[in-house]
């Protein structure tokens, strides 16, 4: 088991087409069914195959000339350069830094927003608070999440992984479109929506030098709205579906200006965002308990598992051609020309073409063995 250039170019390859197969299925009607375990699952799996980047001694060889031929002659022109340890260095702290960049960025911007909370914000009156434990009590599970209300947002947000807040808009409610606010915002904390925005921006900031893993981020939020109001809706009647999609479209229209939340937030809605709204309320109008959802979740899940496990059984690699020695008394052999014997009393014998049998440990015999040459037994 080593890690070499080419089984990380090759776990780069196998982690991207991962990472777009997620995206193409966010767009089919395969979206409900992607609960929060399995949608972690998947974005674990690129992950692993990007983070683990390994060729096992099993692992089926494909040499040059089979897959990926160009780059391979391109790689295979250029291996001295990719032998050269400073220049391997320098780009591993290009690396290092860019990430260190976003992390500290993303850091700065989070508790910018944090910050901007305790300062503006309010508690919440009683009315919230009982309405809240109402929630908690429809839901029949209960998180510690901390309430607040300020007067610089325009639609109800949720954020934090740990300490867990519901900030609201400074702005009058009917009791139910209280109620469906919370639930809203309550029940992207119970699929652990914001842990899931937290590790596709953690995955796209370690790896922000290849530009397919921020696909992870494109249409998260949407798909995370749609399952959050999915979640919603399994808990409601039809009468009071309707009742929750009149409420999300009566806070739109009282919005006054385009305000877009950072990233990290669970927002209610997007200002700015007509189209999404309209997809949402088509899942929620057309929703309906499906006996097999945790079966074709489970089947999803399946799949990718079985890539995963498959990615690592072949690796693409250019098949190097061995340098001609210039040392005296040097002997060049291969598996064309040498061979390995094993007699009756278990030992070993190299044996090359025009040359004497040489004797061999087993560790030398197995090293040989894997090299390529074959072990003929008498």
């Amino acid at each position: 088991m080593q890690v070499t250039i080419f089984s990380f170019l090759s776990a780069l390859l196998w982690s991207s087409l991962l990472i777009v197969a997620i995206y193409l299925l966010r767009h089919t009607r395969f979206k409900q069914h992607f609960g929060v375990l399995s949608m972690v699952l998947l974005y674990l799996f690129c992950a692993v195959r990007l983070f683990l980047p390994l060729e096992f001694p099993h692992t089926l060889i494909a040499a040059d000339g089979v897959i990926y031929p160009h780059i391979y002659n391109l790689l295979t022109r250029e291996r001295d350069m990719l032998a050269n340890k400073p220049l391997v260095l320098i780009l591993c702290a290009a690396w290092l830094l860019g990430f260190c960049e976003l992390l500290f960025r993303y850091i700065r911007q989070y508790r910018k927003a944090i910050c901007s909370v305790a300062h503006y914000a309010t508690p919440w009156d009683e009315r919230t608070n009982s309405l809240l434990e109402q929630v908690r009590r429809q839901t029949g599970r209960k998180l510690r999440v901390q309430g607040c209300t300020a007067r610089n947002i325009e639609s109800a947000f949720g954020m934090g992984v740990l300490h867990k807040r519901i900030i609201l808009p400074d702005r009058d409610y009917t009791e139910t479109e209280l109620r469906y606010v919370l639930l809203h915002e309550y029940t992207h904390f119970l699929n652990h929506d914001t842990v899931v925005k937290l590790l596709v921006t953690l995955f796209c900031m370690i790896f922000w030098w290849n530009p397919v893993v921020y696909l992870l981020q494109k249409d998260l939020e949407q798909t995370l709205e749609i399952k959050c109001d999915l979640s919603v809706a399994r808990t409601l009647d039809e009468q009071e579906r309707a009742a929750y999609l009149r409420m999300i479209l009566s806070l739109m229209k009282q919005t006054g200006r385009k305000h877009r939340l950072p990233f990290m937030a669970t927002a209610l809605f997007q200002a700015d965002a007509q189209a999404e709204i309209k997809e949402r309320f088509v899942m929620v109008m057309t929703y309906s308990a499906q006996r097999h959802r945790h079966t074709a979740s489970a089947m999803l899940t399946g799949v990718f598992a079985l890539l995963l496990i498959a990615s690592y059984a072949i690796l693409p690699q250019p098949k190097f051609e061995a340098p001609k020695s210039t040392k005296p008394q040097t002997i060049d052999f291969n598996s064309d020309t040498a061979y390995i014997e094993q007699n009756h009393a278990g030992e070993y014998w190299l044996c090359i073409q025009n040359e004497q049998p040489m004797k061999l440990t087993e560790s030398e015999a197995d090293f040989f063995h894997q090299t390529g040459l074959a072990i003929i037994k008498e």
